[in-house]
């Protein structure tokens, strides 16, 4: 219909003026290694698992672990098996072979589909379950929880100034991310609760593994 035409035409309109406005005016050559390195290391969730199995090992934070784990196993079925084959939205740097990428090292495969963005949507959902998860389990350490929101906001941004995704990639992604890291974290919480509702004779603290003295 002619309404659909017209909000794809505004939408492509606001994701080709913000990545060239990104493009033209903020890549610096002392910025592109940063931005390379931050999704390399976040690229399919490397760095959430990392953090999510430390806090497994230790008994106060191992359902804020366990809750990391859910959301990614969620951005994969919804991301990378659900949304990326059936909207195959082709990447910036495909659509437009001209323009000179900040880093040809830091491409994925050209095959491989941009919408939505997986650094963002998994980025989003741990830092969401991070900050939840903190908020109720260890409230004086929810900075963290920002400073994974934060970090999150950057690697999302990287996503742009790499050339791999538009900005609506990204901003899905942020927003699929903070539902799942919500949804992840009432899960977990279940979990808990069930698991340690079987064993009435042990009390521990609220959703941790840690024993009340």
């Amino acid at each position: 219909t002619k309404i659909e035409e017209e909000v794809m035409d505004s939408i492509l309109q606001f994701d080709h003026s913000v990545i060239f406005y990104v493009h033209e005016h903020l890549v610096y050559s002392f910025l592109t290694p940063i931005m390379a390195i931050l999704s390399k290391i976040t690229s399919n969730g490397a760095l959430w698992i990392l953090i999510a199995l430390l806090l497994m090992i230790q008994k106060k934070y191992r359902v804020l672990g366990v809750a990391i784990i859910i959301a990614l196993g969620f951005v994969f079925i919804i991301g990378d098996q659900g949304l990326k084959p059936n909207v195959a939205r082709l990447r910036p740097f495909v659509d437009f072979p001209n323009v000179t990428v900040p880093l040809e090292s830091a491409l994925p495969k050209a095959t491989s589909f941009s919408f939505p963005s997986g650094h963002s949507f998994g980025s989003f959902a741990s830092a969401m379950t991070i900050y939840l998860g903190l908020s109720q389990i260890a409230p004086q350490k929810r900075y963290l929880g920002i400073l994974a929101l934060v970090l999150s906001v950057v690697v999302a941004f990287s996503r742009v100034y790499l050339f791999v995704h538009y900005p609506t990639d990204v901003l899905t992604g942020l927003v699929l991310g903070i539902i799942v890291g919500c949804i992840a974290w009432k899960i977990a919480k279940a979990l808990w609760s069930w698991w340690t509702g079987r064993k009435n004779e042990v009390e521990y603290e609220p959703y941790t593994f840690k024993r009340k003295n």
